[in-house]
This record gives structure tokens, sequence and C-alpha cells, in this order.
């Protein structure tokens, strides 16, 4: 399973929710500055163009409170966004072995350690290809699992998760960065909330 083709299928299935997230976001925070605009004007208004001491550190502290309720809601919308990419990435693993022909089950068992393997846990659709790579283990089919396989030795003294769910979740923390900059490319926002 390559990272690029997890980032192509979220691509996919997610750039109407990313938009949406982040035109939600400029809104609300498009307010508290248009607010905050609107009483450096009073301020202003009020002071017929020669604040005071006072009134120029009200300004300050509006603009500040505003910029401060811009970046919660920033950092709450890029922690949705984040979310949910999680979701649709989980989402889409099935489509990952869509013409693949099996090819990722041989890779994904050779990379597990030569133990006696007492129980092995696939994706129903790989009962048969588990049963042949673990001959004297029990297989069991769990639509929890994507691709590859869960496997435990005797009493579970050694188990080993090597499911597309385990690598995707093992490389999340790599992905989401790039992929919020792609978000960020794409909706012009090029400002993320937390800094790199």
């Amino acid at each position: 399973m390559g990272a690029q083709e997890l980032i192509s299928a979220l691509r996919k299935t997610a750039d109407e929710q990313v938009r949406q997230i982040w035109n939600d976001a400029e809104a609300e925070a498009g307010k508290f500055k248009a607010d905050a605009e609107r009483r450096k004007e009073k301020l202003n208004t009020l002071a017929k163009g020669q604040p005071s001491a006072e009134a120029e550190e009200y300004e300050r502290s509006v603009v500040r409170q505003a910029a401060m309720k811009a970046r919660n809601i920033r950092l709450k919308a890029e922690a949705a966004l984040s979310h949910g990419l999680y979701a649709k990435a989980r989402a889409s693993l099935p489509t990952l072995r869509q013409g693949h022909d099996h090819g990722f089950f041989p890779e994904l068992t050779a990379e597990l350690p030569a133990l006696a393997w007492k129980t092995v846990r696939v994706n129903p659709a790989d009962v048969d290809l588990a049963s042949r790579s673990f001959p004297d283990a029990e297989i069991v089919p769990d639509e929890t699992i994507s691709g590859g396989m869960d496997v435990a030795s005797q009493d579970e003294a050694v188990r080993v998760v090597n499911s597309f769910e385990k690598r995707l979740e093992r490389a999340w923390p790599e992905l989401m960065p790039e992929m919020m900059r792609d978000v960020h490319e794409q909706t012009g926002n090029n400002e993320p909330a937390v800094g790199p």
C-alpha cells in the first residue's frame, strides 16, 4: 500500500468536505474580524480622529481578541478536517484491494517474523490465501481488516498487526501534514493555524 495511492484516493473523496470546512471557518473568522473593524471605527468616530491612549489600547485589545478567536476557529477546523480525512482514509482502504489480485498478501506475509503463528485474522476474501500461507494456524475471518493480517502466537505471547488499518495508523502522523499543506494550497489558504 503506497502513500501516493492513499493520498490520491483521499483527494478524490474529500475535496468537497475540505472546501466546506474551510469556507465555514473562514466565514466565522471573517465575522470576528469585521466586528473588530466595526469597534475600531466606532472608537475612532467617538474620538473624532484623535484617539486617546485608552481608546488605542482598547482597539489593540479588540483586535487581539478577534485574532485569537479567528485562530481558535481555524484550529478547530483543522482538527475537524484531520479527523475527517483520517475517517475518509480508513473508509477508502478496501479500494486498495481492487486490481491487485492479492499481490499485497504475500508481501505482507513475508514481513512477519518466522514464528509458529497460532491465530491469523484476515479479511474474509483472504481466508484461502491465509490457509495456504499459514497451514497450521487457525484462520479467523475479520471484516474489520481491509487487507493484511493480525497474527498471534500461542497464548498471544507475540502479536503482529500488519494490516492496511495499522499501516495507515502508523503513517498518519507523516501523511497528515502533507495533506494539510495540499488542503491549504487547494483552498488558497497558505496560513495554517498550527506551525510546521
